[in-house]
């Protein structure tokens, strides 16, 4: 008999989650889907934890071991499936990582949970008609603790159940929902705004209304029905849904915002014709709708802002990542300033425009013309961006995928898929990849085809992204450095991009890094005041350009040297000072025979306070040792006690004794403590007070 066969029910569902779940991590991930927080990414790190969890709680995995069952299934299936063995090494690190990574953030977890079922506890009294109920423990907080920190659901309903046992007034299965009511709904529902309120936002379960009363009678009500896993899952994923719509992550800014007045337009024949693929401007463009305040009007009249719709326009409406035109809309008695352009609906494009001259009406003939300057620059970083995705999939692995973008005039923003940082010479190589295709000057071209036939060209697509059956593939050259469908508008060829330069890498979520980078002119600008940057710190450090690194690296020597040797003279004139005499010029006291030293020392820090603390300590050898400072009006103290008086004089209390008299607070151990105030006037009179502390405490 297998040791399968030998274990129990739940055990040997553990294991078939286990090997489901291995099996869908290794390819999900061969496939070159990591877990993140989004979309499929996010879909994997759920299973994975899921497995992880079930062998941690079902069968007592303390270590890790995921990573093994990924390994194993990648032996098992490399015959059939050789892309596994190519992807053996990157798939094992994965899931290694995100197996580490949720053994910590499950542990921290499970105490945030605690911390929330602790404040959300309720009262009930028999004799009363009113009881308070756990209002700090909803479903959002939990989604929050889930989509966090990678808590299992079914762990969480586990402990919410132990939480909150059957209550003694209501039948056994009948008593679960009881914890997810808000916290200012008493005894009493009073209409039906308000009870349905809490059904549709909390999933509180019910049957049946006492029509005999306008509200509900909690105490008296028997029919709350006990939420099982199912139902609390669905609640979790409703949450989580309204949590990941609000993540900055690939987002720009007007991307989800769907009005209730772009619904009322689309249900009209208004539409919008976008010619901006191949013009600037259009002229005699017919003004079809306006929309002021949120509400559709006939005029815009001068100083107003609102939203323009046109018949024809060659204004480009926010998409992909790249932001919307700016422009101007023009005829002979009237002038807007666009200032940005979005389409919450497809077909819909709304120019956001202020009327700088005369009125518009809806009906009127208008010149359509998009700032030509930033459309180009718009053009170049937008065409740099798919060449950024080309060189990264060739530097760091093509399980790089796209998770976002941003294309505006001045700078273009890239994230992706990546498990770690990415080196100076990975960054290097990326660059100068981008940089020799755009050297090249290839062409980039667009086809419009179905959307089959582009996937048949090996052009990549988002995941995530809603397609027509009419796509647009951009490629540069022949497609063999980078071919991707795209709807943005893009250079005629590389070399128009001029220059690439990347000014920052950095981490935005696990498992997503983030690209920051500028061109054409922009890059020219950075170039020169890099060089202004080089030449003025040549001239300031007195070398030439080859030696600047060891220029600056002997000046920070020599600034070290200098800061040690100012703090080795401050303890010197600290020590001699408090040797020759103690806070009001006298030397230090003995009360009942222990040596006391209470002095206000000026010119340390915190660390030179603490060290200089040790030396007077190592000195006296028995005794106690308050040293005091001043900064920027504020006191701060510093009290050790030897150990050999620590049963009687407590550090700790003296600087809670002494630090109310400068206006503050502090604490600490009996052998050392730390403390501080606001009122530097009355410095004096706390080391004074200090020795009368110490003195009742030896009494």
């Amino acid at each position: 008999m297998s040791v399968y066969e030998n274990f129990d029910e739940q055990k040997q569902f553990a294991c078939r989650v286990i090997a489901d779940h291995a099996r869908s991590t290794a390819f999900a991930i061969a496939d070159g889907i990591l877990p993140g927080n989004e979309g499929r990414n996010y879909v994997l790190r759920k299973i994975m934890r899921r497995a992880i969890y079930h062998g941690r709680e079902h069968l007592g995995f303390a270590d890790l071991f995921f990573y093994k069952v990924c390994d194993f299934v990648v032996g098992q299936m490399h015959d059939a499936y050789p892309e596994l063995e190519i992807q053996r090494e990157f798939i094992g690190k994965m899931v290694r990582l995100e197996e580490e990574r949720f053994g910590t953030t499950m542990t921290v977890g499970l105490k945030k949970l605690s911390e929330l079922l602790d404040k959300g506890d309720y009262d009930f009294d028999p004799q009363n008609t009113e009881m308070r109920l756990p209002g700090t423990v909803q479903i959002c907080e939990l989604a929050k603790l889930y989509d966090t920190f990678g808590l299992p659901i079914d762990l969480m309903y586990v402990v919410l159940k132990s939480k909150y046992p059957t209550r003694p007034d209501f039948d056994p299965m009948e008593s679960f929902s009881f914890w997810i009511l808000e916290r200012n709904v008493g005894s009493k529902y009073k209409g039906t705004k308000e009870k349905f309120s809490v059904v549709e936002t909390l999933g509180y379960f019910v049957d049946k209304e006492d029509e005999s009363s306008d509200g509900y009678d909690v105490l008296a009500y028997k029919s709350i029905k006990f939420i099982d896993e199912e139902q609390f899952r669905e609640l979790i994923d409703e949450e989580l849904k309204q949590l990941q719509q609000s993540s900055e992550i690939g987002k720009t800014k007007q991307s989800d915002k769907i009005n209730p007045i772009y619904v009322a337009l689309e249900r009209t024949s208004v539409r919008s014709n976008f010619h901006g693929y191949e013009k600037t401007q259009v002229e005699d463009a017919k003004v079809i709708a306006l929309v002021k305040d949120d509400q559709k009007v006939d005029e815009l009249n001068f100083g107003d802002e609102g939203l323009i719709i046109l018949d024809e326009t060659p204004f480009y409406a926010e998409s992909g990542g790249q932001v919307g035109d700016t422009g101007i809309l023009f005829n002979s008695n009237a002038q807007t300033k666009v200032f940005d352009t979005f389409a919450p609906i497809a077909g819909i494009v709304l120019h956001k425009s202020k009327v700088e001259k005369g009125s518009i009406k809806v009906g009127d003939q208008m010149t359509a013309t998009v700032d030509v300057e930033k459309r180009d620059a718009t053009r170049r970083n937008h065409t740099a961006t798919h060449l950024v995705h080309a060189a990264l999939r060739e530097v760091l692995g093509t399980h790089v995928k796209q998770a976002g973008s941003v294309v505006a005039p001045s700078y273009l923003r890239f994230d992706f898929t990546h498990y770690q940082p990415i080196s100076d010479a990975e960054l290097r190589e990326i660059e100068d990849l981008v940089n020799r295709e755009i050297l090249r000057n290839d062409p980039v071209n667009t086809d419009l085809m179905s959307i089959e036939d582009a996937m048949r060209t090996g052009a990549m697509a988002l995941f995530g992204e809603k397609y027509g059956s009419q796509v647009r593939v951009l490629s540069v050259g022949g497609g063999e450095f980078s071919r991707e469908l795209c709807g943005g508008t893009h250079v005629s060829a590389t070399g128009n991009i001029g220059s690439f330069k990347i000014m920052a890498d950095e981490a935005v979520a696990s498992g997503v890094r983030r690209i920051r980078a500028i061109t054409g002119l922009d890059a020219f600008a950075r170039f020169r005041d890099d060089e202004n940057l080089i030449e003025k710190s040549l001239g300031a450090l007195r070398t030439q350009r080859d030696n600047l690194p060891s220029a600056i690296e002997k000046l920070q020597d020599e600034l070290k040297k200098a800061r040690r040797e100012n703090d080795d003279l401050k303890m010197k004139i600290a020590t001699g000072a408090i040797g020759g005499a103690a806070s009001n010029g006298d030397e230090g006291r003995e009360i009942n025979g222990v040596k006391v030293i209470a002095k206000t020392v000026e010119g340390l820090d915190k660390g030179g306070m603490r060290h200089l603390s040790d030396t007077l300590m190592a000195k006296i050898k028995s005794g106690v040792v308050i040293l005091a400072r001043t900064e920027e009006g504020k006191v701060s103290f510093i009290v050790r006690v030897s150990d050999d008086l620590t049963d009687k004089v407590k550090a700790g209390k003296i600087v809670q004794e002494i630090a109310p008299i400068v206006g503050g607070k502090g604490g600490g151990k009996p052998d050392m403590a730390e403390g501080g105030g606001t009122d530097a006037g009355k410095l004096n009179d706390a080391l004074t007070e200090s020795y009368q502390v110490i003195e009742k405490m030896l009494t």
